[in-house]
């Protein structure tokens, strides 16, 4: 079902190639990765160690799932990497759903001791959508992983030969 999903969006969008629709995607997670680079030098500026300390980190973590992600997406086109790195992916969107949901806790104790929270709030819906980018980058990069493989690696035979056992 999703791959129908997918490829209908790659029809509709991309000119039929799969291969276009996951970079397009891609694209749209490293500018939200900039975006949240950016929203977290403000809050290392102006929040507590805690939200200093939980903003660096996520943006440590989406840098670096950056840097690997454009190499596995333009060289390392093989089983391992791209397994890897859907599975890095689906993590990464686990824990900024985790994050929308800190800060939207952050949101209501700040609003509790009568302060704004209206930076906690942009901060957990950047979350949010950094969430659901990933996600369904994941599920797209799942559905067409085999258009992103290369199909003459190496390391891959033709054919699988059972190894011979004796009775």
């Amino acid at each position: 079902m999703m791959t129908s999903v997918t490829s209908a969006m790659a029809h509709k969008f991309c000119g039929g190639s799969s291969r276009r629709l996951i970079a397009g995607w891609w694209y749209s997670i490293l500018a939200m990765t900039g975006i949240l680079a950016l929203m977290s030098c403000v809050v290392m500026g102006s929040r507590s160690f805690a939200e200093a300390f939980v903003s660096f980190w996520s943006a440590a973590m989406l840098l670096g799932l950056s840097i690997g992600g454009t190499m596995i997406m333009r060289k390392f086109h093989n089983s391992m990497a791209v397994g890897f790195f859907m599975g890095g992916v689906l993590a990464m969107a686990q824990m900024f759903f985790f994050l929308s949901l800190v800060y939207t806790g952050y949101k209501y104790d700040e609003g509790k001791d009568g302060f704004s929270g209206a930076q906690e709030g942009f901060m957990s819906l950047l979350c949010l959508v950094e969430c659901i980018l990933l996600g369904s980058f994941a599920a797209i990069l799942g559905a067409h992983r085999s258009d992103l493989m290369d199909k003459n690696d190496p390391n891959t035979p033709e054919e699988y030969n059972t190894p011979y056992v004796q009775s």
